[in-house]
């Protein structure tokens, strides 16, 4: 039993008397959630008080960390750990008490470094079942011992991915398999994975509708979102889906879904063994629809002849045209044409030269005025002006604040000069001070903003944006392509008789069209404002120019 800083041990009716000849406190750690559950937590507690007992340590804390790595000593990671190191440098206790090194750290550069943290608060580490401490061979074999654990550590690390790789390129996916499968939860059974994941039958083909929707080119992340609820997966999931969820599959999934993946500790790819929802195709598709660049594209996407493919929708039908090569007598012809096998203007003919001079000259039609230009320029203009100022003016603030810590810091060091402070208040006061500074002058860094020529790049966009027939002449594939989207992110219709219809048009050139020039629309777009302040973490206020209107 332990009373009034008295330990007493031996038989209940002849106890003898141990003094307490230090404080100290516990940190005990298991790495897995299934440890947590068992007894290893208790047993390590039990253990490190009965060493206490017999060093004649009194504990004054137990720090439990449950189901958290050793690997490293981020703060998501070893949260007890931090707590434990900030309670040892307000409290400083004599003794921190581990069940042995690899529960402390399993990285040799982790562990001597805290270790140092620790002497300085006048805390020595303890190992309960490993003879470590100061003297020079406790010294070498505590460096062992952390070498040991290090060692054990990148081993098991390394058996680990290999067992992934070797996984990947036997055809198995390592993880757990995305939305659209059911995981067979070899892990959990003790078992390792011998068997893709098979589809599940009920959302496996819903996520296919969407994918295989979103591949023909003509449908937003909304409008999947939409479809995919339409056909069941709201009422399967409990809540609606939203257009999060589905810009995750396309941009984390989706070659998963296409049936294949990258070997990312090898570089090559290999073919998985699951089911896959789309084909190599419709996934070459995505890629360049969600993000128009290409990607190994194939052949019958990135067409030199036929640029406007991927651009122009048939006027009856709404999907994309493809196009065709006739061979004669005069040579080889160039025709556009619906390739819907269901549409009333299923294989009629659309020349090639007449269908790209009449898209010349509706780029002509919506190529930005100079008016529309100067005043776009001069709403950007006062949007960067302004920002910027308000960028210098939190620098400002933060350089007061470091005025006014310096100062602070100095008269701490007088105090100490002066016998005011004792030396245990002065390193209190001075590492407070120091993570204040420290603090204010990485936030001052993250609020300067590079300096560039501004009107030099509006200049050059200007120019760029004046001629979009000219430009689209000169582009070279696929370059032209993304181009393209630019201009029309979803395509524009082409009917044969009417001519071009009514498309959706990139920001700069809907709002050339719906301005006419007018500054009270050209507000500044997403991308000219700063975004989210790094000051603050919030979003900085935004500056509307002259005559601007929000909307």
């Amino acid at each position: 039993m332990q009373s009034f800083g008295k330990v007493y041990l031996g038989l209940p009716d002849r106890p003898f008397k141990l003094h307490i000849f230090m404080k100290g406190v516990i940190y005990i750690r298991v790495s897995s959630d299934e440890q947590v559950k068992g007894t290893s937590l208790e047993n390590q507690e039990e253990l490190c008080r009965t060493y206490g007992v017999q060093k004649g340590i009194e504990i004054i804390s137990v720090f439990r960390e449950e189901g958290e790595s050793a690997k490293d000593l981020t703060l998501n990671n070893r949260k007890e750990f931090l707590r434990a190191l900030e309670f040892c440098r307000k409290n400083k206790p004599e003794a921190f008490i581990v069940l042995r090194v690899n529960r402390f750290a399993r990285n040799t550069e982790d562990h001597f470094a805290v270790r140092k943290i620790l002497l300085g608060y006048g805390t020595s580490l303890h190992s309960v079942t490993e003879p470590i401490g100061n003297s020079p061979a406790e010294k070498f074999i505590e460096t062992v011992l952390a070498g040991a654990a290090d060692y054990e550590n990148g081993i098991r690390r390394q058996q680990c991915t290999d067992g992934m790789s070797q996984k990947l390129n036997q055809g198995l996916w390592p993880w757990k398999s995305p939305i659209g499968y059911t995981c067979l939860n070899f892990k959990k059974r003790g078992e390792k994975k011998t068997l893709p994941d098979p589809p599940d039958e009920r959302i496996f083909p819903i996520i296919q509708l969407g994918l295989q929707k979103y591949a023909k080119g003509n449908s937003s992340l909304t409008d999947i979102a939409l479809l995919m609820d339409k056909v069941g997966l709201a009422g399967i999931r409990g809540k609606k889906t939203d257009v999060k969820l589905v810009d995750k599959l396309l941009r984390c999934h989706l070659k998963f879904y296409a049936g294949f993946a990258e070997n990312r500790w090898t570089g090559k790819e290999v073919k998985l063994l699951n089911k896959p929802m789309i084909t190599r195709e419709e996934y070459d598709r995505i890629v360049f629809i969600k993000t128009g660049k290409t990607r190994k594209m194939k052949h019958e996407v990135y067409n030199p002849n036929f640029p406007l493919r991927i651009t122009i929708l048939c006027g009856n039908c709404n999907k994309l045209v493809t196009g065709s090569v006739s061979r004669g007598n005069g040579g080889k012809y160039f025709y556009y044409h619906c390739k819907n096998r269901l549409c009333a203007e299923y294989g009629k003919a659309i020349k090639k030269d007449m269908l790209e001079k009449d898209f010349m000259e509706n780029l002509r039609t919506i190529t930005p005025k100079t008016k529309f230009l100067e005043t776009f320029k001069r709403v950007v203009l006062d949007v960067w002006e302004k920002n910027s100022k308000l960028y210098e003016q939190e620098i400002g603030r933060y350089e007061k604040q470091l005025v006014i810590l310096n100062q602070k810091r100095k008269g701490i060091f007088d105090s100490k000069e002066d016998g005011s402070y004792s030396a245990e208040e002065f390193k209190e006061r001075k590492e407070a001070v120091d993570v204040q500074i420290a603090t204010v002058k990485i936030s001052m860094n993250e609020c300067s903003i590079d300096k560039f020529d501004i009107e030099g790049t509006l200049a050059y966009a200007n120019q760029f944006i004046s001629d979009l027939a000219r430009q689209w002449l000169d582009l070279a594939m696929p370059v032209i392509a993304r181009f393209q989207k630019l201009i029309f992110p979803e395509g524009i219709p082409y009917n044969r008789k009417t001519g071009f219809g009514t498309a959706k048009l990139g920001y700069i050139y809907e709002q050339n069209r719906l301005s006419a020039g007018q500054s009270s629309l050209v507000v500044d777009p997403p991308g000219i404002e700063p975004g989210p302040d790094p000051c603050h973490g919030s979003v900085m206020p935004i500056y509307y120019g002259p005559n601007t209107t929000k909307f």
